[in-house]
């Protein structure tokens, strides 16, 4: 036992030794209801985002610096399904630099973040982003993961994976700031699935303004639009977000949080979403308490 302790210290004092490692993460849980159609359900919910992540880096010099993110999603109150597998979110090992990165393993996609970089709830509790856009599965895996800052304001990101023949996945996104404005587009493409993705933000006199447009086409073609507002007012934050698609989808969700401290927060959601025939109508409300580490 003496000398398992003691390797196990050695390892870590090498890997502390060799680079910097923190720890982070976040925990979120809401006393939430939600009805779809007809069908009323209460639940302790588990913010889809709860996570751990355990991240490295190292000083290569010139600029260059190894990287690793081990991203692993919390259960946070219950134990099912398959459980918690390490870097289920994100676990890459990459190199980054001011001029650009490249990161192997499994990551979200560039599509998914030009919608959740706009999105005033940032696909968390309480967003109608996934009812008005297709959201492509937030990740892929065994892929490659690169961007690149050809000069300030403008990042360009490719993301490629690897799967079975007919499977693998492209993604490709550019972000540019310019006068106040944040312009993102992006674009996903799996075999005849395709996802183009524009949108634009900015603040005014403290008011976060968003919106986004997705055009969507495979087996379902869908065109969606999402706008949404966000203000502070001292230590609150009332944010508002109204989306619709062209399958007769019509969404909204209004939400207000209080915050402790930097880390921690109270939030009170409530989305709504109408869909083609009441049965598949939904209204959610819940409120929950934040913490980030």
């Amino acid at each position: 036992m003496k000398k398992i302790a003691l390797a196990t210290l050695l390892a870590a004092t090498t890997m502390f030794a060799s680079a910097q490692v923190s720890i982070s993460g976040k925990v979120a849980q809401f006393v939430d209801n939600t009805k779809t159609g007809a069908i009323s359900n209460s639940s302790i919910a588990g913010e889809p985002t709860n996570n751990i992540t355990i991240s490295a880096t190292e000083n290569l010099g010139g600029g260059l610096k190894a990287r690793v993110i081990l991203d692993t999603s919390i259960g946070a109150n219950t134990i099912n399904g398959s459980g918690t597998q390490m870097g289920d979110r994100q676990g890459t090992v990459g190199l980054a630099s001011g001029v650009g990165s490249v990161d192997v393993g499994r990551n979200v996609h560039s599509e998914f973040l030009a919608i959740t970089n706009n999105d005033v709830f940032g696909t968390t509790y309480g967003s109608v982003a996934g009812d008005v856009h297709n959201l492509r599965g937030l990740r892929v895996s065994n892929g490659v993961f690169a961007t690149v800052t050809p000069f300030k304001g403008v990042t360009a990101s490719y993301d490629r994976t690897q799967g079975a023949t007919g499977t693998d996945a492209t993604s490709f996104g550019l972000v540019g700031t310019f006068a106040g404005f944040t312009a993102t587009a992006a674009r996903f493409e799996q075999g005849i699935e395709t996802s183009t993705v524009v949108g634009l933000s900015t603040n005014i006199a403290g008011t976060r303004l968003t919106y986004t447009h997705s055009d969507d086409k495979g087996v379902v073609n869908s065109e969606g639009d999402l706008i949404g507002v966000a203000k502070a007012f001292g230590p609150y934050t009332a944010k508002a977000s109204y989306g619709r698609t062209n399958q007769d989808v019509k969404a909204y969700s209004v939400g207000v949080g209080y915050a402790f401290s930097k880390r921690t927060d109270l939030e009170v959601a409530y989305r709504n979403v109408e869909k083609a025939g009441t049965a598949q109508d939904i209204a959610q409300v819940g409120v929950g308490l934040i913490h980030r580490f």
